[in-house]
């Protein structure tokens, strides 16, 4: 009996199935598990993360500017710096407001991009290993079918021979038994079903040469395809080159920021400092303002006491005067008219320390908010502290997700050369299955071709929306920095004109100043010269009333 071309292994159950897993791996599930695992990048929130250092550095600028607008608005007037301060602190609110939510929103794009960039490494190097390993299963295959013809191809000439050597044994049988016809039958029969047995070797012969000539060109093509791989992985490395590139150049820059962030907060802790001395300084001030407004008021007191007397003196003074003579009334209504404008330099004196009670309660609300301001400040100080420290965490999360990278590109060829270790031992392929395999296989590679077209279109409009992101993201950006540009200049503006409207009230207060302390001297110049009237007028009763003394003794002595 013939022997059989291909004897499978009881003892390798559905290896096909299983080889056929390995060799082609499926892309569909692939893609499928990457789009569950991973959610799709939020553009606006990657914006976010680009924009945020800038809006934080425009913001300590407002808020420094800002600050220190506010300590040289001491002595301007108070309902439109009051309206201006609340104003900006809304606006330095909202801006916080935003950037914080602009900060979450980078925060979870950041951590979204590195948690895809592994799972994307992994696939890479699965699908690479895959690849590598059915392709050099076929090889394999391949050589040991060629092997198993030229064996059959030998067993084939052995046979031929054994047929000659047959049939001259028949021939020289038939010499021999020709006189027997049983010994003819049998040699009759041997060689029909001889020729049977060659005509099913030879049509055996024709299907493995129509199988090879098949295997032939699927080699072919699966050499075109392995081309088409091998490129498609170059391309994927140099993304990942890129990619590291862009870690690097992002940690650097991430660096940078956090230096300039230091340099901002030491620049603002300087500030606070400098405003803190300058709200010492203005303490002082109101304290010693407060202790000359209560000297003068002390001093009104007095005066206005003195003046009752006087008046209620003066007012004695111009009956008796009315009564005895008409020369005194004269310099009686000279003296009235000096009180009048007395009492109306008086007043006017009230109605200035009034104003000046209002100034000083304007400059204690001010120290007040400049004090609030200064906490607010010391706030901000303590979150862009934060800030920084959560930008040194992320410097050493790009570094630590570099030298991950590194090392599994220095252990990727390692794995890769066990796996096709155990994968060649694994290997006993059976020929009478290799036929369903392959064409299996190559419905298979068709369904593979067909969804790794989907995907990468898939990829490519990913790539289109990322880029159109970016552009996006960078209009963004140049319009918010054209924004803070713009309103840093109305900013500059509105501090020039509150400096120049401290100017004007420092001067007014100065020239104020001078008014109080000229009427003050004017004021004690009055009332010396009323003493010095009253003396008069007291000399010049005594006078009368002597003359009128006088006058009666002269009268009983002359009349009796």
């Amino acid at each position: 009996m013939p022997v059989p071309l291909f004897q499978p292994e009881k003892s390798d159950p559905s290896c096909f199935k299983n080889q056929g897993q390995t060799f082609h791996p499926d892309f569909f599930q692939f893609s499928a598990c990457l789009e569950k695992e991973l959610p799709a990048p939020d553009p606006d929130s990657f914006i976010g993360f680009m924009d945020k250092p800038e809006k934080h550095e425009n913001l300590s600028e407002e808020l420094s500017s800002h600050h220190s607008s506010k300590t040289q608005e001491n002595h301007q007037p108070w309902s439109s710096s009051e309206n201006e301060v609340n104003w900006l602190k809304q606006d330095a609110l909202n801006e916080e407001t935003e950037l914080e939510k602009k900060l979450e929103e980078a925060e979870l794009a950041a951590n979204s991009v590195v948690s895809l960039i592994p799972l994307f490494k992994d696939s890479l190097a699965g699908f690479n290993e895959n690849m590598s390993s059915s392709v050099e299963i076929l090889m394999a295959k391949l050589a040991d079918n060629e092997s198993e013809n030229n064996a059959l191809k030998k067993k084939v000439l052995e046979k031929e021979d054994y047929i000659q050597e047959l049939s001259s044994f028949i021939q020289k049988e038939k010499a021999n038994t020709l006189k027997t016809s049983q010994l003819s039958h049998s040699v009759k029969s041997v060689q029909s079903h001889l020729q049977l047995q060659i005509q099913k070797k030879e049509a055996e012969n024709d299907q493995l040469k129509s199988h090879i000539k098949s295997l032939k060109a699927k080699i072919v093509e699966w050499k075109l395809q392995l081309k088409t791989y091998e490129q498609q992985l170059v391309t994927l490395k140099q993304t990942n080159e890129q990619k590291k590139i862009a870690l690097k150049k992002a940690t650097k820059v991430c660096k940078e920021r956090a230096d300039s962030y230091m340099a901002s907060i030491e620049g603002l802790t300087s500030q606070i400092t400098d405003r803190e001395a300058r709200l010492s300084e203005a303490l002082s001030a109101s304290l010693a303002w407060k202790s000359h407004y209560e000297k003068a008021v002390e001093e009104k007191t007095d005066l206005e006491v003195q003046v009752e007397t006087l008046k209620k003196k003066i007012m004695n003074l111009l009956e008796e005067q009315n009564k005895k003579e008409d020369p005194g009334r004269n310099s009686s209504k000279d003296f009235l008219k000096k009180l009048h404008s007395s009492e109306l330099e008086n007043e006017n004196i009230l109605l200035e320390n009034e104003k000046l009670k209002i100034m000083l309660a304007a400059l204690e609300e001010k120290v007040i908010s400049v004090e609030n301001e200064r906490l607010e400040l010391q706030d901000v100080e303590k979150k862009q502290k934060a800030l920084v420290e959560v930008y040194k965490a992320q410097i050493d999360d790009n570094q630590s997700l570099l030298k991950t990278f590194s090392l599994e590109e220095e252990n990727s060829p390692k794995s890769k050369c066990e796996n096709l270790k155990q994968k060649l031992e694994m290997m006993d392929a059976e020929n009478e299955k290799l036929e369903r395999k392959v064409a299996s296989q190559e419905e298979y590679l068709k369904k593979n071709k067909f969804k790794f077209k989907e995907k990468s279109a898939e990829y490519n409009a990913l790539a289109r929306q990322l880029e159109v992101a970016l552009e996006e993201g960078k209009q963004k950006v140049s319009e918010e920095i054209e924004k803070m540009t713009s309103r840093e200049q109305a900013l500059q503006i509105k501090i020039l004109d509150l400096e120049s409207e401290l100017r004007k009230k420092n001067e007014e207060q100065n020239q104020l100043v001078s008014i109080f302390s000229t009427r003050e001297q004017h004021q004690e110049i009055c009332l010396k010269e009323i003493q010095h009237n009253l003396e008069k007028t007291e000399n010049q009763n005594d006078g009368i009333l002597n003359y009128v003394q006088f006058l009666k003794n002269s009268y009983v002595s002359i009349f009796g």
